[in-house]
């Protein structure tokens, strides 16, 4: 039976505020509820409709907390999407902090002022793709567990960990390492050119200013995607998401391509 408790709680977890009072977030609809069970993953209550029971298989669980049955009303009151489906999950989100020396360990991705919930949703199904391990999200990009972000996710989330720190800080801190640090910008070297390694961090700026002036003295490395013709009105700049999916298919197409030591 769905409490008025249970429907404030979900209801209030479209709010920033209480995200991250409660450290929880809520996963619509029925394959990313599917995913989240069979990955495991921990999940706090989950809300379904019969049909959706019907479909699912006997054993139950381990790592579901509380199981409600909801009716049809019931679950489009718990949900913020305009046609609801059949399943409502809410998660705890994760309590990994940052260890900059996992940065060192691969291709990670430093993200700067992206605050379009669907460019950041997709940065991270892209870091999924392409086995991107760890983003590093400025305070002032979007909160990943914004409702909006996690649908555009598909499920990443379950396979990026994503961190939110001050990322000067963060740059500061691997810095001394002589990690590489990637920017991507206009002015720099064409990715197809230029010598990418297997490791390091790649930093994509605010979908319309780019990278601060904070965070352009830590690269190392400016890279670009060149257009095919000359810039033009209507045809100046990629999407974040998109650049970053050519971007990174390029460093793994690159790193395959090295010869194997040993």
């Amino acid at each position: 039976m769905l409490s008025k408790s249970r429907m404030r709680l979900v209801q209030s977890l479209q709010q920033d505020k209480a995200r991250s009072q409660l450290r929880l977030y809520v996963v619509e609809g029925d394959r990313m509820v599917r995913d989240y069970l069979a990955a495991g993953h921990p999940i706090e209550q989950l809300y379904a409709v019969d049909e959706w029971w019907e479909e699912q298989p006997e054993s139950g669980w381990p790592n579901v907390a509380e199981v409600v049955r909801v009716s049809r009303a019931e679950l489009e009151k718990l949900s913020a999407l305009a046609t609801p489906q059949n399943a409502i999950a809410v998660v705890p989100q994760s309590s990994e902090e940052l260890d900059p020396s996992r940065l060192l360990e691969g291709v990670s991705l430093g993200l700067e002022a992206v605050r379009d919930p669907g460019n950041l949703g997709s940065l991270l199904r892209v870091a999924a793709w392409f086995g991107v391990s760890c983003v590093v999200c400025s305070p002032d990009c979007v909160d990943p567990y914004n409702p909006k972000v996690v649908q555009a996710t598909m499920g990443a989330l379950l396979h990026v960990g994503v961190h939110c720190a001050a990322l000067p800080t963060t740059l500061r801190d691997v810095a001394a390492r002589e990690l590489p640090v990637y920017g991507a910008v206009l002015d720099g070297e064409s990715i197809y050119e230029a010598e990418l390694g297997g490791r390091g961090i790649i930093l994509f700026g605010n979908e319309a200013r780019g990278l601060s002036e904070e965070v352009r003295p830590f690269v190392t490395r400016k890279i670009t995607i060149p257009p095919w013709t000359a810039p033009a009105p209507g045809k100046d700049s990629l999407n974040v998401a998109v650049a970053a999916a050519v971007v990174c298919s390029e460093f793994r197409r690159k790193e395959r391509s090295r010869p194997s030591r040993g």
